[in-house]
């Protein structure tokens, strides 16, 4: 609490299971709320199909996961045009002196931001680099970031490269002292009365050879212990089958989870055992098993290899007995989707979806929708615009006969965007007309409507969609980026600058090519902008991001590189261009 009153930035890190989630929600924040303080609820990232992503498919989605665990009144996908600048914004707050109080916002699991190689990896670098540059524009803000030890080299080089002043906070394992008292403690004060010595047993059971005691595996026993209701010290014996047990039930899940077979996960495992402080690499297809076992307390990551997480852990695998994969109900396998593709791992996601809509007992109407939806994300994600569109139809249809008016709003879009992309300009045409006559003043359906006019080639009618988005909400930074892209797109440059260069404005590289646009128009475009090549870098197969480049290399005076930049931009997928750009690429590549 100290270190977090005190700096910008702070950072709590430890091994997996060390505690540092309990010491979050149970210790600091009750503390500080207590204290008067201005607390936001700890942050998470988890995605859903709250919002449906091709709604507005240029917002990052892991960006409106943090905001809106962050502002739990709100429903889910309330405000999907916020940024996490905005948010923390409109909570500050001045003291009696007129100077900002602080505000306390945290985020467990930062660790997701720094995984690599899986679906969705830019965009949980963006959100990241965008966290870490809060407490520079975000006044009186007190950051904290928990992560895991295993990350915390990767985390450390990023806070140093943007040279934030920080805290670090190392959180260790207990003392062999501090797990007896807590055991002890613990039983005490729900009536339990244990044998003189009971607490130094248990931690001398759990003990390492560097006098540590594993707190996830003192849990563990010790919940035994209380169970057994026992006056004598527990014996070895009893720990033994408490472990094996709960090693049981990670390995199970873990399998479910990953849908592998559970007895790779337990081959593996008596690999790790075998291989004792050495370790081992996840067996082939076996490396979401390792993050989950890793989730769940079972291994810990050394470098590129995993080790049991304790070498207490050797002995109770001899326990284990026969193992099956868990039995999951539809709202288990939906949880262990969204978990998945929060991870990263869209085909694990999309079939724990699958199996949830043929489980039995069958989901209700509510699940089976949200289950329709995040089938829509995934195909969306996929580049599978004809399934996108068939499952969106299908879940407005399933949220009209709910009378969730908003979403049926929310999925239309998803739907028009989908054929927009697919070709079918005629029908997305005819159900964007459906979402105008009803969309009502919602923020995040007048936003994705303004983008999806924007991308049927009316741009005066997104811009007053936009307008008065804004005119309602001005730190709408969805609704406000993308006005500033169109409005670079039409040769409004001084307007454009005025909406994209805001504090706080998202770096897409979407954006980032509009800016470079409207400078190349105001000033011209003799040097290239260095953020237009990191642009081209993250996102070079897409559509508006090529265009802006050829025509800024244009105004340069290089028509063959402007060619080249604009064949590449009318052949992209990712997205496409817009059909009503396409007559601007052609004119490009020709060499006018």
């Amino acid at each position: 609490m100290e270190a977090w009153s005190r700096h910008r930035l702070t950072v709590l890190y430890g091994g997996t299971g060390a505690g540092k989630t309990s010491l979050l929600r149970a210790g600091a924040v009750p503390a500080l709320t207590d204290r008067g303080e201005s607390v936001l609820p700890p942050g998470e990232l988890l995605l859903d199909a709250s919002f449906p992503v091709a709604a507005m498919p240029d917002q990052n989605p892991y960006t409106r996961a943090l905001v809106d665990s962050w502002d739990p009144d709100v429903p889910p996908g309330g405000f999907p045009g916020r940024s996490v600048g905005d948010l923390l914004r409109s909570r500050t707050r001045l003291d009696r002196y007129g100077r900002p109080a602080p505000l306390y916002a945290s985020l467990d699991g930062t660790e997701l931001l720094l995984r690599p190689g899986t679906s969705g990896e830019q965009d949980r670098r963006d959100l990241l680099d965008e966290l870490l540059g809060l407490p520079d524009t975000v006044e009186g803000l007190r950051l904290l970031l928990v992560v895991r030890s295993d990350h915390m080299d990767e985390l450390r080089r990023l806070v140093d490269k943007r040279a934030v002043s920080h805290a670090e906070v190392l959180l260790r394992p207990f003392t062999p002292e501090a797990a007896a008292d807590t055991v002890e403690r613990a039983l005490a004060r729900f009536g339990h009365r244990p044998g003189p010595g009971s607490g130094r047993h248990l931690a001398e059971e759990l003990g390492t050879a560097s006098g540590t005691v594993d707190p996830v595996l003192l849990q563990v026993a010790g919940r035994a212990l209380w169970r057994s209701r026992s006056d004598r010290e527990p014996e070895a014996g009893g720990v033994d089958p408490a472990l094996a047990g709960y090693v049981r039930q990670a390995v199970s899940e873990a399998a479910t989870e990953c849908l592998v077979p559970v007895r790779l996960v337990r081959s593996w495992l008596d690999t790790l055992a075998a291989a004792g402080g050495a370790g081992a690499p996840p067996f082939c297809g076996g490396a979401d098993v390792a993050t989950v076992l890793q989730d769940r307390y079972v291994v810990d990551r050394d470098a590129a290899s995993y080790l049991l997480r304790h070498p207490r852990l050797h002995r109770p695998l001899a326990f284990l007995g026969p193992l099956r994969e868990a039995a999951y109900t539809a709202a288990r396998h939906f949880d262990a989707a969204c978990r998945a593709r929060t991870r990263g791992e869209n085909t694990v996601a999309g079939e724990h979806a699958q199996r949830a809509l043929s489980a039995q007992p069958a989901p209700g109407p509510r699940l089976r929708v949200r289950l329709v939806s995040l089938l829509g994300d995934l195909a969306f994600e996929e580049g599978d615009h004809v399934s996108a569109a068939r499952l969106y139809a299908d879940a407005a249809g399933r949220y009209a006969s709910l009378g969730e008016g908003t979403a049926v709003n929310r999925t239309l879009l998803a739907q028009a965007r989908c054929l927009f992309l697919e070709g079918d300009r005629s029908s997305a045409l005819e159900v964007l007309a459906s979402v105008t006559s009803r969309a009502g003043s919602d923020p995040g359906v007048q936003t994705g409507l303004g983008q999806a006019l924007w991308h049927a080639g009316q741009a005066e009618s997104a811009l007053d969609v936009l307008n008065r988005v804004l005119a309602r909400d001005s730190t709408d930074t969805e609704a406000r980026r993308t006005r500033g892209e169109i409005l670079a797109d039409q040769g409004e440059a001084a307007p454009a600058l005025h909406d994209l260069e805001r504090p706080g404005a998202p770096q897409t590289p979407s954006s980032r090519a509009a800016r470079a646009l409207a400078r190349a128009t105001l000033w011209g475009a003799e040097a290239w902008p260095e953020d237009l090549d990191e642009a081209l870098e993250e996102a070079s197969d897409n559509g508006p991001v090529l265009l802006r480049a050829a025509r800024v290399r244009r105004m340069g005076g290089d028509r063959d590189l402007a060619a080249r930049l604009a064949e590449r931009a009318a052949r992209a997928h990712h997205p496409p261009l817009p059909h009503h750009q396409l007559s601007t690429a052609a004119r490009l590549r020709e060499g006018e």
